[in-house]
């Protein structure tokens, strides 16, 4: 394999505006791939273009995104395999809250990529080959200005989830919870000093990624250690983890008095992030892995 073209497959269901695979396409682009881009809507009703256009166009490789059961994806992805030996690339979307709707997927994937550590190593365990790629920000949206003020004390967009009431009553209006689009979600983190977020599933979320590239400083419930979180962002270092109710009010308020430390944790984040877990990293990551898969 020895061509650069790759078919693009991702689901939107808005014409314009980020979402995490547009990002990504765009780093891929940035690195010299070029992408023959393929959006879907309707996960029921679509169909890749024929055979002929892809021999046309010299496509090597087909990456898709999408997170849970899609038969028909499955069905076309299955049909790029036998038609024409596609080399065939899926991002898992969001495991391990979607790993029972992934087999097919998988097992169709020459790579697959999955966010959660455990989830590729299950894949790993039925012999096949998953990748450990977790999240990462998208730095040409979450971006840290330095001459945007941060105004708000504790910022967080996870929505009515564990803790939210009593933050709102703790901390008022210095505690802001807000649902919102992507960008709107880059400008709360550029205006938080502190990041509050709850992973219900025990899970890596991509939020961690995004408030530390707008330099904030994380708190989050302290995962499982299958998870690997603490091997990217150490706790007391690039991230607070709290245990139970008691210590994240503890963790808080020692940051609120303690600002210096607040700040030592917003940048070891932010640097962490800008050089390991970007959309650029992650895209160069994966153009590796297919040379290298390829012997390129």
């Amino acid at each position: 394999m020895n061509s650069n073209n790759w078919f693009f497959i991702y689901h939107d269901t808005s014409e314009e505006g980020w979402s995490t695979p547009k990002g990504f396409a765009l780093a891929l682009e940035k690195e010299g791939i070029n992408l023959f881009k393929f959006r879907f809507s309707n996960p029921k009703k679509f169909s890749f273009p024929e055979k002929e256009f892809f021999i046309k166009n010299n496509i090597t490789v087909a990456i898709s995104f999408y997170a849970g059961k899609c038969l028909t994806l499955e069905k076309e992805l299955l049909r790029l395999k036998k038609e024409l030996g596609i080399y065939i690339i899926c991002e898992l979307g969001d495991e391990p809250q979607t790993l029972i709707s992934n087999s097919k997927r998988v097992s169709i994937s020459d790579i697959s990529l999955s966010p959660d550590h455990q989830s590729s190593l299950y894949w790993k365990n039925q012999k096949y080959n998953c990748i450990w790629f977790t999240h990462w920000a998208d730095s040409s949206l979450y971006v840290y200005n330095p001459n945007f003020k941060k105004k708000i004390l504790i910022g967080t967009s996870m929505g009515r989830r564990k803790h939210n009431i009593l933050l709102k009553i703790l901390f008022g209006n210095s505690y802001i919870n807000k649902r919102c689009t992507p960008l709107e979600n880059a400008k709360l983190y550029q205006q938080s000093k502190i990041v509050f977020q709850y992973a219900r599933w025990n899970e890596i979320t991509r939020r961690i990624f995004e408030a530390a590239a707008c330099k904030c400083c994380i708190v989050t419930n302290r995962l499982p250690e299958h998870t690997h979180l603490e091997t990217i962002f150490a706790h007391n270092v690039s991230a607070i983890y709290y245990d139970n109710t008691f210590s994240l009010i503890y963790h808080l308020i020692r940051l609120i008095f303690k600002p210096n430390l607040r700040e030592t944790i917003a940048k070891n984040a932010f640097e962490i992030v800008h050089k390991h877990h970007t959309q650029i990293s992650r895209a160069k990551e994966l153009i590796r892995l297919v040379n290298l898969k390829n012997n390129i």
